[in-house]
């Protein structure tokens, strides 16, 4: 793995490289002698030089936080076991850390007009130049607004204590494989997700995806049936009278995502040789677990919770269907905002 971080004034980036090079053994790296970086650090003439030997060495951990060019972090990207991080904070919190450092090296610090001022004008307009050692030039300067926003993880140090801040990283699990390679569950549940974004339904979106052993043999979204009206151009008279979850299913006209997956599927499909997995975005209701049951599904993953979750079990429980929730870490993390999800 290959991480590089980048991150605001003051928000933490050499405490997490430190993270990185101290409890998870991580290999520093750098384009040029800091009086932050570890003795062990290896340094590089350029972007490519340093790209040449982790691609090299892919099996060992690398991080780098001297790497700020769009064009360079565009050419790190091209490896698959490169992971760009984004390190942010409070702007407050930033000018504190930045007066205490200032006192500890006895400098003046910027009042706090400066502070913020700079901070405007290095996030929106002119942050990330190209330097003597980027790669590949640009046409002009690239704000940090714009950068930050290609990173794979977004991690918001509002920490008071370096322990506090730690642990949070312990529990990130900043070196899970996952975050580079998926696994099956979550490589299943995240197209599940994918399948939501064409539900026509206008009060939630549910994506299902229909595999045996590791093959996908259907997916399906919730909307309404072939040609019928989408339900959210008004289509379906109970979802769009914001009727409660749960109530008056009997009149909804629209097919849940399990059930367009299962008839598209077909019970031959379902039940022949092999173990058949329902991958779904939401816990199928009552409804839809006696479907799964009936067709022959064997075990039925899911990540977000639904209001007949105790139904559905029970019915799964009985007819021996396994059921399991998994939420995959880049799911979790976009849901508490220390992640983004592309």
């Amino acid at each position: 793995m290959f991480i590089s971080i980048i991150g605001t004034e003051c928000s933490g980036k050499k405490t997490t490289l430190a993270f990185l090079a101290d409890t998870l053994k991580f290999q520093p790296v750098a384009l040029a002698p800091k009086p932050y970086l570890p003795e062990n650090t290896k340094f590089f003439t350029s972007v490519a030089a340093l790209l040449l030997y982790a691609t090299q060495n892919w099996r060992e951990n690398f991080v780098v936080c001297d790497i700020d060019s769009l064009a360079d972090l565009t050419l790190l990207r091209k490896r698959p076991f490169f992971l760009l991080i984004a390190i942010d904070a409070p702007t407050t919190l930033r000018y504190k850390r930045l007066q205490s450092k200032c006192k500890l090296v006895g400098a003046d610090a910027p009042n706090l007009g400066e502070f913020l001022e700079r901070q405007d004008r290095e996030r929106f307009y002119s942050w990330a130049k190209p330097s003597d050692k980027t790669t590949v030039t640009t046409a002009e300067a690239i704000p940090f607004y714009k950068i930050i926003a290609t990173a794979d993880m977004y991690i918001v140090n509002s920490f008071a204590d370096q322990v506090d801040y730690f642990k949070h990283l312990e529990q990130l699990r900043l070196d899970n494989p996952e975050r580079l390679r998926p696994s099956w569950d979550t490589y299943f549940m995240l197209l599940s997700e994918l399948a939501s974004r064409r539900s026509n339904c206008m009060k939630r979106r549910v994506g299902c995806i229909l595999v045996k052993d590791n093959r996908i043999i259907s997916t399906g979204y919730n909307g309404s049936p072939r040609g019928i009206r989408n339900c959210a151009d008004g289509g379906c008279p109970r979802c769009n009278a914001a009727t409660p979850c749960g109530q008056s299913l009997h009149h909804c006209l629209c097919l849940h995502a399990e059930e367009n997956a299962l008839l598209e599927a077909g019970r031959v499909r379902v039940e022949g040789k092999g173990r058949c997995i329902l991958y779904c975005n939401t816990c199928p209701c009552l409804g839809c677990a006696k479907k799964i049951v009936q067709v022959g599904v064997q075990e039925v993953v899911y990540s977000q919770a639904y209001g007949m979750d105790e139904l559905s079990a029970r019915v799964f429980s009985e007819a021996g269907v396994i059921l399991r929730q998994h939420i995959p870490p880049i799911l979790k993390a976009d849901i508490e905002g220390e992640l983004f999800l592309f």
